[in-house]
């Protein structure tokens, strides 16, 4: 909490945050956490300023924002960049000769940004491909017959209604039928195993996707939806 923003920026990040439009990522303890948006946009979580024209901007322009193993951006997407040059073009043209190096940096975190979602892109495509195989390995399962179990069943129920005494003249026949019946449910048993492991990897597959953002919202939608049956 230390590393918030001031008010009224906490309450607008804090409101992202939980609607999961962006993720935390932790650091050292004596370093503010970063807030990744969706759009590719990363800042440190104390830097982090809002308004209504700009959305969500970082406090410091370039000479002033810090750098290491991320780039810390100006605006949280493309498109503040994209807004901030164009206004620059329309009310500070002489900003073009006089200070180039926030313009460059501007693009520079278009570019990076973009490159981001590029990346993320693949993440996806990864995921598609993983649960493509798993969705392979699933179909591949046949389903067991349950053919012989009932072939089992009726033969024990016609010996049952021919012999009430069959258990005493036909014991070792009554056992395997008993035991046909059982094989057939372990049989499937074991194959319901192999699809339940193959649902539980597309579910890894998918926190992997996930990494640390938070999707608890969409993720409550779609629970939703399954119960309703939609």
């Amino acid at each position: 909490m230390k590393w918030l923003p001031p008010s009224p920026h906490r309450e607008a990040i804090l409101d992202f945050l939980t609607r999961a439009r962006c993720s935390l990522i932790q650091r050292g303890p004596d370093e503010s956490p970063l807030v990744q948006f969706e759009d590719g946009g990363l800042m440190e979580l104390d830097k982090i300023r809002y308004d209504e024209d700009r959305a969500f901007y970082h406090a410091d322009e370039p000479a002033k924002r810090t750098r290491g193993e991320y780039r810390a951006t100006q605006y949280s997407d493309v498109c503040g960049s994209v807004d901030e040059m164009k206004r620059i073009f329309a009310q500070e043209p002489e900003r073009i000769a006089g200070d180039r190096a926030y313009l460059d940096a501007l693009l520079e975190d278009a570019l990076y940004m973009m490159r981001r979602m590029n990346l993320r892109h693949e993440a996806y495509l990864q995921f598609a491909r993983e649960v493509a195989d798993l969705a392979r390995r699933a179909l591949a399962v046949e389903q067991e017959s349950m053919e012989p179990a009932i072939q089992g069943v009726d033969e024990l129920r016609r010996m049952w209604d021919e012999d009430p005494d069959c258990a005493r003249t036909q014991l070792d026949r009554l056992n395997e039928l008993a035991e046909q019946v059982r094989g057939v449910a372990s049989r499937q048993e074991g194959k319901l195993k192999q699809l339940k492991d193959i649902a539980i990897a597309i579910y890894q597959a998918y926190q992997a996707v996930k990494g640390q953002r938070n999707w608890s919202e969409e993720e409550a939608q779609a629970q939703q939806s399954a119960e309703k049956g939609d």
